[in-house]
């Protein structure tokens, strides 16, 4: 675009004092093809976008035909001032049109993102620009977009409730087509709690509620989510039966009160009781009560609050569609909630489709000290897995003795002999085959510190009256050397003679312990001898190569890296088995 012609739309310089004429240029412009930006704009659209109403205006009486110009984005003049908010250039845009027809045209056209003037006006919140286009086209439904947004979901979403209202007042049509993810206004308002404009929507079409999303959640179901605990007596003071619709898909949904014991919001559950009584009693898709959902969600002041009501007593021992009982399901958790454990419902032996009891699943899972009270407090009340016990003989329960506390009713460890002389058989044949390794690197770490302290680093001297002796032997390094090439030789010797101890007591099964114990005094030895070889290796290096500085340190720092490398890979080990 000429500078000039672009300087004088951006300043809104009409001009008229002779050195600038802008009918010459406008008219020099449509002679030769209209120039624009690099974004396709045209003098309309820049005078647009810096708000110079007059200059518009005078453009149009010029060049009328740029009216309807679009630049790279399918934008017209009227979707930059309308996204800008200059409410001037958007009145002057309309009132050049005398034709109404044209006039609707110029206000339904739409941009590259399928956005007409009031989808730009709204998303940028600019209510005076809102009222002036909802005023001069009433009778147009304001389609969605391309990414499915009407202006009034454009509204909801954002909380522009003077917009919402003015689109629901001026509009004899207002679109109320799903938008995104399936979802209606409403369920943009509400997962948003924006609560003004979640009123007025519900003022005007209270069915929207009703509506699923993608997902097949409607409105109801997210204010429960959220604890909008006022947006849902409404909705269940308007329909009762909003309470039963399924949230999710076909084959894993939900009711309202699941949500609630799913979020731990007792005041909800006590909301949706209030309205429907009998909404406790409902299922999920897995046969499961909001008992169930609570202990899968840990919620314990849900657990609390359902066990205390005399109404929800037949949830307890309700199983679900694999035939786990909320105390199975507490089971697995490993939580202990004595309320649940000591409700008379939960005192007889229940199995689920695997013919587990509760304990029968304790038992299966690594026992910690929480579980091992939960173990302690299912025994203590009778609830032992008679058939898991035929299996395993792992435990025996003991209803006639008492511990020390005089507790009737106890669980007793009851090992069988040959399974605990075939573990520690198969214990010791493991540490005996990672001995074998270890024997190897002992015997090769031994050879090589025998070699290097019977050919020291520097070589002897052999003309002096120290014939014989290390000439090296003066330098600190070299003696360093000396010394932790002498460790590793003695702790790799001393490995070596205790993994033939190893060897011999392993072929008493009782001895599995003192095995144990002696790999790993012979693991932490051959571990020093190793650290002692790298350091021998540093050192020596060091005194060989002391009259190049340089390298005798590059020399020492790359033999160090060992030590960082290894805590590396022990790190990753740690991280990967975490």
């Amino acid at each position: 675009m000429d500078p000039i012609l672009y300087n004088a739309a951006m300043e809104g310089n009409t001009g008229g004092d002779g050195d600038f004429l802008l009918a010459d240029h406008l008219q020099r412009d449509e002679e030769n093809g209209y120039q624009v930006t690099p974004k396709g704009n045209t003098v309309l659209h820049v005078a647009a976008l810096y708000g110079h109403s007059h200059f518009a205006g005078e453009v149009l009486k010029i060049t009328p035909t740029l009216l309807c110009r679009r630049n790279k984005k399918n934008e017209t003049a009227l979707h930059i001032a309308a996204n800008e908010g200059h409410t001037e250039v958007v009145h002057v845009l309309l009132a050049f049109v005398g034709d109404h027809n044209i006039k609707e045209k110029l206000m339904r056209m739409t941009d590259a993102k399928g956005d007409t003037a009031l989808h730009k006006a709204v998303r940028s919140q600019h209510l005076d620009v809102v009222k002036l286009l909802t005023k001069e086209d009433p009778e147009f439904e304001f389609p969605a977009n391309h990414a499915n947004e009407t202006p009034l979901y454009l509204a909801a979403e954002s909380g522009f409730h003077d917009a919402l209202i003015n689109i629901l007042e001026s509009c004899k049509k207002p679109t109320c087509a799903v938008g995104p993810s399936n979802r209606t206004p409403l369920h943009a308002a509400v997962i948003q709690e924006h609560k003004d404009c979640i009123r007025s929507l519900w003022q005007w079409n209270k069915p929207l509620c009703e509506e699923p999303d993608l997902w097949g959640w409607n409105s109801l179901h997210y204010a429960v989510k959220l604890g909008l605990e006022d947006v849902v007596s409404g909705m269940l003071g308007w329909k009762k039966s909003l309470v039963y619709l399924p949230a999710g898909s076909e084959n894993d949904w939900m009711t309202a009160i699941h949500i609630a014991a799913s979020e731990g919001d007792v005041n909800m559950m006590n909301e949706l009781l209030k309205h429907c009584p009998d909404c406790w009693d409902m299922l999920n898709s897995n046969s499961q009560n909001s008992l169930h959902v609570a202990i899968l969600n840990n919620q314990e002041e849900v657990l609390r609050f359902l066990l205390n009501s005399e109404k929800c007593d037949s949830l307890v021992d309700e199983p679900d569609s694999d035939g786990n009982t909320p105390l199975h399901l507490l089971a697995v958790s490993g939580n202990n909630v004595p309320e649940l454990i000591n409700h008379p419902r939960a005192k007889k032996m229940s199995f689920n489709k695997e013919s587990q009891t509760p304990l029968d699943i304790v038992l299966l899972c690594t026992l910690t000290t929480k579980k091992e009270k939960l173990v302690d407090d299912l025994c203590r009340i009778g609830r032992f897995g008679q058939r898991d016990f035929e299996v395993k003989r792992k435990y025996k329960y003991m209803p006639n003795a008492c511990d020390e506390a005089g507790t009737r009713g106890h669980m007793i460890n009851l090992p069988e002999k040959d399974d605990a002389d075939k573990a520690k058989k198969t214990m010791v044949e493991n540490i005996m085959m990672a001995a074998q390794m270890h024997i190897v690197v002992a015997t090769l770490i031994m050879t090589v510190t025998f070699a290097a302290g019977i050919t020291l680093p520097g070589g002897f001297d052999s003309d002096s009256p120290n014939k014989g002796m290390a000439i090296l032997i003066r330098k600190t390094a070299f003696r360093a050397f000396v010394v932790s090439n002498a460790i590793g030789f003695t702790c790799s010797a001393v490995a070596i003679f205790i993994y033939f101890l190893m060897a011999e007591q392993s072929r008493h099964p009782s001895s599995s312990a003192t095995v144990e114990k002696l790999y790993d005094v012979a693991g932490i030895l051959q571990f020093l001898s190793m650290l002692a070889v790298v350091i021998a290796f540093a050192t020596g290096m060091f005194a060989t190569l002391a009259h190049s500085l340089g390298l005798a340190v590059t020399v020492c720092c790359i033999g160090c890296l060992t030590f960082f490398m290894y805590f590396l890979v022990v790190r990753w080990i740690v991280r990967h088995n975490a």
